[in-house]
């Protein structure tokens, strides 16, 4: 027997009233808070799937270049520079171009040198430089430049002296930047005990 009174009808709408709010008003909220996560989930799910594309075609064009063309990148951004080669090949450019030699003289690596620009250390290849002097005429100075940029590696002029010297020859100081694949570590400090 189901009682029909005034005071039954309100205990009822009491009953569930506290039902709706003690557990179909969360459980609402849960699924409304799951199906946010869902759709969060998909949002970063799908911009990780454009980056593996990405990734994807990047691979592919790496290796896409042939051997061929990996050893001429070998050659010509090396791992790591060769400090005996490079005054050698620097020599014989300044042979071929006719110029008096004084010196060659390694300058180190830029990124080690006191005072240098490290804030992208881990972003481009390592930059080492060379500092070379030598007597000669202008046109023998056009041969020289023009022979650093079509030697087999990079030879970038960053500094260039030029001094008049009595009976038009020239004496000359050029900073010469070469480069290596190997990106530089960071110096980590030791850890104190």
């Amino acid at each position: 027997m189901i009682p029909y009174g005034l005071l039954s009808q309100i205990l009822l709408f009491i009953l569930a009233g506290s039902l709706t709010l003690t557990y179909i008003k969360p459980t609402f909220e849960s699924i409304s808070s799951i199906q946010e996560k869902i759709e969060v989930y998909q949002d970063k799910r799908g911009e990780i799937e454009l980056i593996n594309q990405t990734l994807a075609k990047y691979i592919e064009e790496m290796n896409a270049i042939s051997p061929e063309d990996q050893k001429r990148l070998l050659t010509y951004m090396p791992n790591t520079v060769d400090t005996i080669l490079v005054p050698r090949d620097i020599q014989a450019i300044a042979n071929d171009a006719g110029v008096q030699l004084h010196t060659i003289s390694y300058g180190g690596s830029l990124y080690t040198t006191p005072g240098a620009e490290t804030t992208n250390l881990l972003s481009t290849p390592e930059p080492h430089a060379f500092v070379v002097e030598f007597d000669g005429s202008y046109d023998q100075l056009k041969r020289m430049l023009a022979s650093f940029e079509q030697n087999q590696y990079p030879l970038e002029v960053i500094e260039l002296n030029v001094e008049k010297e009595i009976g038009g020859f020239l004496t000359v100081s050029v900073k010469l930047v070469t480069y290596d694949r190997m990106m530089p570590q960071p110096v980590t400090e030791p850890a104190l005990q």
